[in-house]
C-alpha cells in the first residue's frame, strides 16, 4: 500500500484542481483495498495484501530505498546489508497488515477491539484528565495508530488532526475513514485556527491524539535520533506548554493477535520561561520517547518517507558514514 502515501500530496485544496494520474491511482488502489478489507473473508484478504506487500518490496524501488535508508540510520548498518533489506522486506509486510486491519477494524465491535487491543497503564489517561485540562497522547508512526485511536474513541473524549491533501477526494476518503473509527477530527491548517479549536477541546477535558514523527512544514525542532539530527513537529509541545494539558507518549506495537500500546507518564521540563527554549526542551524529550519505541521494533516503524535529510557528501562526492 505504499504508492497511497507516495500518490497524495499534503497542502492547501482547491476546489478547481486537477488529479494528476499518481492521485488517480492513489485513488483507486485506496478504495479497493478498502472494500476488500471490509467485505472479504478474513483469510484470502490478508493473504491479498501480503502478496501486494511482496510484490511492493520488489517493485517500489523508490519506496524500498527509503525504507532501508531509514532502517540502516536505526539499526546502525548499511542500507544494503542482510539485516537491514531483512527488515525492510518484514516492513513492508507490517505495513500492508497496518493498511489490512485499519480498514478492517471498521466492522469490529468495541468488545472485540478490546480484547485484541492490550493498552498499559490506561490509568495515565485518568489521572491527567482528573486535573480538567485534558491531555495530548503524541504517537509515532509505529505498529496501527488507527487502532488506538477506535480504541481511545470507544473509552474517552478524543479527537485527532487530519493533514489536507490532494486530491480533495483522497482527502474526504481520509477524513471519513476516520470518523468511521469513531475519531473527532480536526482539520490541520495553515492557519492557526487548527491550534485554537484543539486548545478549546483540552478545555473540555478531551484526550486530543498528534502522530507526531515528521515534520511537515520544515520548521520543527532538530532533534537528535539514532545518531543524527531531524525535525519534529512543535505543536504537540507548544499546545502542551499553552494549555498545560500533560503530554504523553504513546506506542503501539504490532502482536500476533492483535496490538500493544504503552501509555507514558507526562513529560516535564523545568520551565523557563521562554517558550520556544521550552518548546525546543520539551520536544526532544518526546524524541528520546519516540527513539526508544522505534529501537524496540524498527520494523514496526511505518516511515516510507525520509526521516533524515541526505548525508553531506564527503570526497570525491560519495556520501560520508554516518555514525549511528
Amino acid at each position: 500500500m505504499t504508492d497511497i502515501a507516495a500518490g497524495v500530496e499534503a497542502g492547501p485544496l482547491r476546489e478547481d484542481e486537477r488529479e494528476t494520474f499518481g492521485q488517480r491511482m492513489a485513488w483507486s488502489l485506496y478504495t479497493t483495498m478498502e472494500r476488500i478489507a471490509m467485505r472479504w473473508p478474513e483469510r484470502p484478504a490478508r493473504l491479498l495484501f501480503e502478496g501486494y506487500a511482496r510484490a511492493g518490496y520488489r517493485v517500489m524501488r523508490k519506496a524500498r530505498d527509503t525504507v532501508s535508508e531509514n532502517y540502516a540510520q536505526v539499526l546502525g548498518r548499511a542500507p544494503d546489508s542482510d539485516l537491514v533489506q531483512a527488515a525492510v522486506r518484514e516492513g513492508f509486510l507490517l505495513y500492508a497488515r497496518y493498511w489490512y486491519e485499519s480498514f478492517a477494524v471498521r466492522t469490529w465491535d468495541q468488545d472485540r477491539v478490546d480484547r485484541a487491543f492490550d493498552i498499559q497503564n490506561a490509568e495515565r489517561f485518568d489521572k491527567a484528565l482528573a486535573a480538567g485540562r485534558g491531555c495530548i497522547a503524541a504517537l509515532p508512526h509505529l505498529g496501527n495508530w488507527d487502532v488506538a485511536g477506535k480504541w481511545l474513541a470507544g473509552h474517552y473524549k478524543m479527537v485527532a488532526v487530519a493533514e489536507q491533501l490532494k486530491p480533495r477526494r483522497m482527502y474526504e476518503l481520509f477524513l471519513q475513514h476516520r470518523r468511521d473509527l469513531g475519531m473527532e477530527i480536526v482539520p490541520l491548517t495553515e492557519d492557526r485556527s487548527a491550534g485554537i479549536k484543539l486548545a478549546q477541546m483540552l478545555a473540555d477535558n478531551y484526550v486530543v491524539t498528534l502522530v507526531a514523527d515528521r515534520d511537515l512544514g520544515g520548521r520543527g525542532v532538530d532533534c537528535e535520533m539514532f545518531g543524527r539530527t531531524r525535525k519534529l513537529p512543535a505543536g504537540p509541545a507548544l499546545l502542551s506548554l499553552s494549555t498545560g494539558a500533560p503530554l504523553l507518549a504513546c506506542s503501539t506495537f504490532t502482536a500476533d493477535d492483535g496490538w500493544l500500546c504503552l501509555i507514558g507518564e507526562p513529560l516535564e521540563i523545568e520551565r523557563t520561561g521562554d517558550m520556544r527554549t521550552d518548546v525546543t526542551a520539551l520536544t526532544r524529550l518526546l524524541a528520546a520517547e519516540f527513539e526508544r519505541a522505534i529501537a524496540a521494533r524498527p520494523t514496526d516503524w511505518h516511515m516510507f518517507q525520509p526521516a533524515w535529510d541526505p548525508p553531506e557528501p564527503g570526497p570525491g562526492g560519495r556520501a560520508a558514514p554516518v555514525p549511528g
